[in-house]
């Protein structure tokens, strides 16, 4: 009988650690920090972790990601002094925001990362900036990706949207743009 309370408890803390997923409701605002976006489609949401990291057809063909880094940490978060990567400066103009973030991707093992187009843009109300990118992947899969950001009280905001290049990229590219406008700070 010990054994079989046991194995419940172990079960049961288990599946406490794993995040559920929701499905984002299409057409309702959906609070992300400070802000909210209105998703154009149904994506997947993972509940009780630190990020908001959405997918639709999986992670590894698309995700949209929303980031708040504070001044003094990596995009990570981290504020680690042996850590190698970038960090974030509540100083920085939006051209060093963005050799922040590309310099973060390349870090991260993402080959041949190339930003272009970045220009000022509306986050919400707030004045902000975007810019698309591409890059490669370790086993050479092309990607494409735009982020949209702004800072606000010394921490840096930004929604990014990557994917393959070849189709899940273009599939929800419309779809992204719409949430982009969709901001309400």
């Amino acid at each position: 009988m010990t054994r079989k309370f046991a194995a419940l408890a172990i079960l049961l803390l288990a599946t406490a650690c794993v995040p559920s997923i929701v499905a984002t409701p299409p057409q309702e605002p959906i609070q992300v920090g400070f802000y909210s976006v209105t998703p154009q489609v149904e994506w997947n949401r993972p509940m009780m972790t630190a990020s908001e990291i959405w997918t639709v057809d999986g992670y590894a063909l698309q995700s949209l990601r929303f980031l708040d880094v504070a001044d003094g940490q990596t995009l990570s978060g981290r504020e680690d002094p042996d850590d190698k990567a970038p960090v974030f400066r509540r100083t920085m103009l939006p051209n060093e925001i963005q050799e922040f973030i590309v310099e973060t991707l390349a870090a991260g093992g993402w080959a041949n990362v190339k930003p272009k187009g970045l220009k000022p843009a509306k986050f919400g109300g707030l004045p902000g900036f975007r810019f698309a990118f591409g890059m490669l992947s370790d086993d050479g899969l092309e990607y494409d990706g735009v982020v949209l950001g702004t800072v606000r009280e010394d921490t840096l905001h930004i929604i990014m949207y990557m994917g393959t290049r070849l189709h899940y990229y273009p599939k929800y590219a419309k779809d992204v743009e719409k949430l982009f406008k969709s901001i309400r700070t």
